[in-house]
Parts: structure tokens; sequence; C-alpha cells
């Protein structure tokens, strides 16, 4: 259940030694879960499974897991297969019921509580504020963003590359997007901007065509694994031009590769 499937994919051009580095290939995790179904006091086992049958039939669950260095971790689940019982006539015979659940984690890493910062205009007019920002996670974390003009404002938020230029294009030098920002010129609705590349860049609360206003400018970047901390985070500016109460909130979800340690 804990172990984490990794395959390293290699790319291998004609005339060449050897290949590249195509990066590592993660399967979806699967799990098997048994539990011992007992009688509740003045209850039955037949109850107990019914409970647990009641409690999954809808399929999806999250596997929670928590230690106290590591805290609360979780995984979303799918069943993927029916409850297995093993048969009734050796219940009261061991005094329990086997109940074992096939599932799978389409998103094979392991979830922590996610970071949420806001921050407002306080005045009417320009004003730049900082968020704060760390990645204790041995996995990539992709920025979200939401913009609230409270009429209508311009931002200005970053898209920093860390150093990683050549992972989104081999000819780019590292560094070249140390302060690169992306500018939302008067905006007059919420947006919501993700840069994970296998969600929409943008998305505008009437559900018209963001990603046309915004042209081929995307959000590229992810903050590393292991950049910065809660007592030195990476201070992430926003600039806000427009009516004093515009607000922006920064959302960083945190995946790791396994259950408990790697912080």
């Amino acid at each position: 259940m804990f172990d984490t499937e990794v395959e390293l994919k290699t790319i291998e051009v004609d005339g060449m030694d050897g290949g590249f580095d195509g990066g590592e290939e993660v399967p979806v995790r699967t799990l098997t879960l048994p539990f011992n179904c007992y009688a509740s006091e003045g209850g039955s086992i037949e109850a107990t499974v019914s409970r647990l049958r009641r409690l999954l039939w809808q399929r999806q669950f999250e596997w929670h897991y928590e230690t106290q260095y590591s805290g609360l971790r979780w995984l979303k689940c799918k069943r993927s297969k029916s409850i297995k019982v093993n048969p009734k006539r050796d219940w009261n015979l061991d005094g329990y019921a086997l109940a074992t659940v096939e599932a799978v984690a389409l998103n094979p890493n392991y979830e922590s509580e996610s970071l949420e910062v806001k921050a407002t205009n306080p005045s009417a007019g320009e004003n730049t504020v900082w968020i704060p920002c760390w990645n204790p996670t041995d996995q990539k974390a992709w920025p979200e963003w939401a913009f609230k003009p409270n009429g209508t404002a311009t931002f200005s938020f970053p898209d920093f590359g860390f150093g990683n230029e050549q992972e989104i294009d081999p000819t780019w030098t590292p560094g070249d997007h140390d302060d690169r920002m992306i500018v939302m010129e008067d905006i007059d609705q919420l947006w919501s901007v993700m840069a994970h590349p296998l969600m929409d860049p943008y998305v505008k609360a009437d559900l018209s065509n963001g990603d046309g206003e915004m042209g081929a400018v995307e959000p590229l970047y992810w903050i590393p694994p292991y950049t910065g901390s809660a007592d030195d985070p990476v201070m992430l500016p926003v600039t806000i031009d427009g009516p004093a109460g515009a607000q922006v909130k920064f959302t960083l979800r945190r995946f790791w590769s396994a259950e408990m340690g790697l912080h």
C-alpha cells in the first residue's frame, strides 16, 4: 500500500550513444484494504458489515494516515471492485467478518494541508502585496491564484522560474525568468489562474474566454521541492492597481510520494 512504483523514461536518438532522461513515470496507486468487522456493543457483525458497505457505496473516499511527525496526509481513492466479505459461516467462529476493499488512487501522491494566503489592496491605487510561500514536500507544487477586483483592477503576479527554465525549453538560460511577472489588465470579475499544465490556466467567473484574452501568456512554473520554510518563506510579490478591497488569494496544494517522512 505504501510502496510507490517509479519508472524512469528514456529517450533514444538515432546516431547518438545512450539516451536522454525523459522524466519519471509514476503509475496509479493500487490499495488493498482489509477490515475486521466486529460486532458493536449490543449490535451484530452483520450490522457492522452493512455500515461498511453504506460508508463506501459511493465508491469515492479518502484514506487518511497521520503521525506526530508528518501530520495528516491522505489519498483520494476510488473503490475499484465490489467489497468482498469472507463466508458468513466463518463469522461466528472467528468473531469477526473480514471485508476486503480494493481501490485505486488516480493521483498516487499523498496530499497534506494546503498553504492558503489572502492579501487585500489596502487603499485605492497601485500597491504591492507580498505572499509568503514555501514547499516542504518532495514534489513540485503548482500555484493556484484567485483574483477578485472589487470593481475593475489590474493585477501582476509572479511566475518565477527558480532556475528550471530549461525544463520548459532547452534553449533558455537558467535564471532568465527569476523575476517573470504576468499582467492581467483591467479585469472586472473573479478570475482563477492555475499553473498546473493539465488544468485550464485561466477561468473567469462568467466562463467566457479568459485564455483568449491573455493570448499565449500562461503560467509555466512550479515551486520546486524543499523550497523555503515556514520560518524563511519565499516572498512572492503581487501588484494590485485598482480600488481598495481588491483581493488576491494564493493556494499551494502539497503532495508527497510517501505517507510519512520526506520533510
